[in-house]
């Protein structure tokens, strides 16, 4: 075809050329009534041949020519088209033609009631075959995971990547949930077979979030919207799973991203964020110090409890700066009762600074407090899933004063090597070990956790104190302190004055 284009040029000159001296002869022809041109005529008629033989090879030549553009052009279009909409990988669908596909499939739902379910995938442990096989692996992966699903399909069904390890499948014309359910099922059951990766055999698994459209208002963006949500929900139940879409789970986002909204307002404003403090008593009835405990009631979203804030403040990195704020009220505490200490609870994902003994030790100078009076409580799932990453960082906080209370104790991997490693100076025992209704249980239980702590030097507090009975429960099993609604809810810094002269007073009298 280049070769045409090179030749075209220098024979269409001699071909216009050529005519022109046969138009030339053919008028002179004309005009001469002597008749001497009819012998011109002899002479060039060949010639008017060859240019007639000529102007038909050009033009052969030049459709040719045009028809092989033409041809390379719709080639390149139809290419690039493909890679526009087609995953490079896999050669499978992307996000753009999957849109396209399931606007297409509620068209028909809307138009002829044709039902279409879309499944969003994301696969289990691909980051470990990534980092122990190799990215080479990683997309021999995808691309058998791809060829695998493709299998599952009839040829009006779509399959499609949409990201490093995410894939998307529309499913049209289900009958019933029950179909859609059967299609996950069969997906779960295909990935969870054995790939084999340069040689190497390695295991996944899969997350699926599944929605079937059940309203002609249902748009291809709502849907990947709601199918995405029920995508986390599958991996937050345990992965290898799935989970279908409710109103409850568009609910709960919405929620959650209200919070969000909300939180960052009253981070920026600090008014709306309070702490209340829970007394801890001593086994002898002195007070001992408080558990500072997040309180937020939002003008908007109304009370809001710490379960449900500190999840989402982890989420979208606000915990830190939370974390902060609920630190330095804590210390306006300490800094009026020099001889009680106060307890604040720190995040596992505040542990992921490797500066955060200096920047508690400075906030603590800073509201000139000592910090041998604030009590920092950690979970059990900390030492457990981020045991190595967290030693040196709880080790630097009991340098700089602070104190280590292990929280909720006895509700996880409580042992005693957790307790020699990380060398904490308080564990608090979980508020289900006091159970009343078992009350020599309880007391066996509790005296052996009291004798393991008091074995390695630890105070032993016993948490959910709410009745007499169990309050003697904790004491009979030799408890340094107690904690729970018998001695007071969490109250505001307004009302400690008050309890603090009120125990003060009980204990004289007694």
């Amino acid at each position: 075809m280049s070769y045409s284009r090179k030749l075209i040029a220098p024979i269409v000159s001699a071909a216009v050329a050529t005519i022109s001296l046969t138009s030339f002869a053919i008028i002179i022809l004309v005009r001469d009534e002597a008749g001497s041109g009819l012998a011109l005529f002899q002479l060039i008629w060949p010639i008017v041949l060859t240019s007639a033989v000529a102007v038909i090879l050009v033009m052969s030549l030049l459709y040719r020519t045009l028809t092989d553009l033409v041809l390379e052009l719709q080639a390149r279009e139809a290419a690039a088209q493909h890679l526009a909409l087609h995953d490079q990988l896999t050669g499978l669908a992307n996000r753009t033609l999957l849109q396209d596909r399931l606007d297409q499939a509620l068209g028909r739902y809307r138009r002829a009631g044709e039902k279409v379910a879309l499944l969003m995938l994301d696969l289990d442990r691909f980051k470990q075959v990534n980092d122990t096989l190799g990215h080479h692996a990683g997309d021999l992966l995808v691309q058998q995971v791809g060829n695998r699903l493709l299998k599952l399909l009839r040829t009006t069904d779509t399959v499609a990547r949409i990201g490093g390890d995410e894939f998307a499948l529309i499913q049209t014309g289900p009958k019933n949930e029950a179909e859609v359910r059967a299609m996950c099922g069969r997906v779960i059951k295909a990935l969870r077979e054995p790939f084999l990766l340069n040689g190497r055999e390695a295991r996944i698994g899969v997350s699926i979030g599944a929605i079937l459209a059940a309203e002609t208002q249902t748009t291809a963006a709502d849907l990947l919207r709601k199918a995405d949500i029920t995508m986390y929900r599958a991996k937050a139940a345990g992965r290898d799973c799935f989970r279908f879409f409710s109103d409850e789970m568009d609910a709960a986002v919405q929620r959650r991203d209200q919070i969000e909204s909300r939180l960052r307002a009253a981070l920026r404003a600090g008014s709306d964020l309070g702490l209340y403090f829970q007394p801890q008593i001593t086994s002898t009835g002195h007070v001992s110090g408080f558990e500072g405990l997040l309180r937020w009631t939002d003008p908007v979203l109304g009370e809001l409890t710490p379960t449900e804030v500190i999840p989402i403040a982890e989420e979208c990195g606000l915990i830190n700066v939370l974390g902060e704020l609920v630190l330095k009220r804590a210390c306006a505490v300490a800094r009026q009762w020099p001889d009680l200490s106060v307890a604040v609870n720190l995040s596992p994902m505040q542990f992921r600074n490797s500066d955060l003994p200096a920047r508690l030790r400075k906030i603590v100078e800073t509201e000139r407090v000592q910090c041998s009076q604030i009590e920092l409580e950690i979970t059990e799932t900390l030492l457990v899933e981020h045991g190595d990453s967290c030693a040196e960082v709880i080790q630097a906080l009991r340098s700089n004063g602070f104190r280590i209370a292990l929280d909720d104790f006895g509700t996880g991997y409580s042992s005693l090597s957790y307790l020699r490693r990380f060398q904490v100076d308080k564990i608090k025992l979980d508020r289900s070990f006091i159970d009343t209704a078992h009350m020599d249980e309880s007391v066996a239980i509790i005296r052996a956790a009291v004798g393991l702590g008091h074995a390695i030097n630890l105070e032993v507090m016993a948490e959910g104190i709410a009745n007499k009975e169990q309050e003697q429960v904790a004491l009979e099993a030799g408890c340094d302190g107690l904690q729970g609604f018998l001695y007071a809810p969490a109250l505001p810094h307004e009302a400690l004055a008050a309890f603090i002269e009120a125990r003060r007073t009980s204990a004289i009298a007694a």
